[in-house]
């Protein structure tokens, strides 16, 4: 699998049921239980201390893909940007954030396709976000963050040290950053003399000198390519607080 596949039909097929399906299209009926539904939900409303943060913080996520966390973060946030290196995924991030569906056809078996609508949910506040196309390495910002997402985006970058040492910049003191990673390395995304190995312990003590680890535990997801095929994962989901400089 290469970058380029986040461009393709298959891709944005997989992340629309991801994050806006619903869990009988998500999840195999029998197999799979139902805490592995709705991932990019579960990161922004379980994985951070919100009572911690300051009235309507703003929040970036890094590799947003098609953009329900942002949504999420809308709910509560003031400021919202999401960024994502695939134009495929940020132009249905922003039909939704648009007009609050989209139309995608969806695999069922061998060629066979069928087209479903896919809904932005109830109660959040498209006008907050603002999506960008960019690569999460090198992009610039504006300004700090009380908030930071960066989902199963780590292995999926050229250089994971990279990403890891420009977290610091990103946020306010006291900000929170959450970083959620299976540690699927692939030389087709990060050179092999890039790869963290042991992946949580190398993550760790890249962090630690200017973030204090507040949280780890394991978070499921299941993408799904058609009705009988499933690739269940189990990312490890790490929260993390801003030190003072």
């Amino acid at each position: 699998m290469s970058s380029d596949f986040y461009e393709t039909s298959p891709a944005l097929a997989q992340y629309l049921i991801l994050h806006y399906g619903p869990v009988e299209w998500q999840l195999p009926s029998s197999a799979c239980s139902p805490e592995s539904a709705d991932f990019p939900v579960r990161c922004v409303q379980e994985g951070f201390r919100w009572e911690e943060l300051p009235p309507h913080p703003t929040a970036l996520e890094l590799g947003c893909a098609v953009g329900r966390s942002c949504f999420e973060f809308s709910r509560r946030c003031r400021r919202v940007v999401g960024l994502d290196l695939s134009q495929t995924f940020l132009q249905s991030a922003r039909l939704l954030q648009k007009t609050g569906s989209i139309r995608c056809p969806i695999p069922l078996e061998g060629d066979q396709l069928v087209e479903r609508e896919f809904s932005v949910p109830a109660g959040v506040c498209p006008e907050r976000i603002e999506f960008r196309v960019g690569d999460a390495l090198s992009s610039l910002f504006e300004e700090c963050f009380d908030l930071v997402l960066s989902a199963n985006l780590l292995d999926r970058v050229p250089d994971p040290t990279a990403l890891l040492d420009r977290l610091p910049a990103l946020l306010h003191p006291g900000g929170q950053l959450l970083l959620t990673s299976p540690f699927s390395w692939l030389p087709e995304h990060t050179p092999r003399d890039h790869w963290l190995l042991p992946g949580s312990q190398r993550v760790d003590s890249l962090l630690l000198p200017h973030f204090t680890l507040l949280r780890r535990w394991d978070l499921s997801l299941v993408l799904r390519e058609h009705p009988r095929k499933f690739q269940w994962c189990l990312p490890e989901v790490t929260l993390w607080r801003r030190n003072e400089d």
